[in-house]
């Protein structure tokens, strides 16, 4: 099964191992405060509404057309696709066609901090195939429980399995990085040219992230309700333990790991197919 997704954001600012695997490279990351030059780790994001970003938190576009302070971003696509294994793995797999690199803008809390770090949005309509395509691993739904958040007539109801309520769902095995995008590899030599950093050592860089045997993962499954109607059906990855401390610029850093940092050649979340039905049917319960 393959839908096309509204929306998908994936946030390796947050992951303190990419940025040590950058700096370690001669790379000034976030920013170097003798000269002011920046090299924020990227977002990658797509939209299937486009995006309006302010022009400083734009970091590479395909096509984009310039509105006084603002970089406006046409309409993004990209897919994710659902494939179960033999033994009632599925195996979810993000494909970002369309996609634009941002920085993230101001936060009180720094993203290294955050437990969700990808997230990925596919409109209401998925639901019912989604279902229909998974419907023989329904189980028993006991053990689940949802959980919320939201504010003015759009909330979030998600699932998750035992105390999890953090994660969601366990998450076996994941696959995401910057190996392979054109505008990352884009970003990243024009970064070399501007950092002294001979171009070279890009081709030795590992800027993805797969699951550690110790990382505590989960898969937060829910719907997006406005005003008491169905609107979405969202995934969000998210890691909390264990925890790291890297050496930055300016001092030591401590987070939460998002991984090992490896070369990936494409993108995956691997749970339970049993425990995503679950999950499913429990947050569709909730509004009736």
């Amino acid at each position: 099964m393959e839908f096309e997704l509204m929306r998908m954001n994936v946030f390796f600012p947050s992951s303190l191992e990419i940025q040590e695997e950058l700096l370690k490279a001669g790379f000034k990351v976030p920013y170097d405060k003798e000269t002011g030059r920046k090299t924020p780790v990227p977002v990658v994001s797509s939209s299937m509404e486009g995006r309006k970003l302010r022009r400083g938190r734009l970091l590479k576009a395909k096509d984009v057309e310039m509105k006084d302070k603002f970089a406006v971003i046409p309409e993004e696509r990209a897919l994710i696709e659902f494939e179960v294994t033999e033994k009632g793995f599925l195996v979810i797999r993000p494909k970002p066609l369309e996609y634009h690199l941002e920085e993230l803008g101001f936060l009180s809390v720094p993203p290294r901090l955050w437990g969700t770090w990808a997230s990925f949005s596919l409109p209401f309509s998925a639901y019912d195939v989604l279902l229909s395509g998974l419907e023989e691993f329904k189980e028993d739904e006991k053990g689940f429980y949802t959980a919320s958040k939201g504010s003015r007539g759009r909330i979030e109801v998600y699932a998750y399995k035992g105390k999890r309520k953090d994660l969601g769902i366990p998450v076996f095995s994941y696959s995401l990085g910057l190996h392979g995008l054109t505008l990352a590899e884009e970003y990243l030599r024009e970064k070399a040219e501007e950092n002294s950093v001979p171009e070279e050592r890009l081709r030795y860089l590992k800027l993805g992230l797969r699951k550690r045997k110790e990382t505590r993962a989960g898969l937060r499954v829910g719907i997006v309700w406005e005003n008491g109607t169905p609107v979405e059906v969202t995934l969000k990855l998210s890691t909390t333990e264990p925890r790291i401390k890297i050496q930055g610029l300016y001092g030591e850093l401590a987070g939460k790991s998002r991984g090992e940092v490896t070369r990936v050649d494409d993108w995956h979340i691997v749970v339970h197919a049993s425990d995503f039905v679950a999950a499913l049917e429990t947050v569709r319960r909730t509004f009736g």
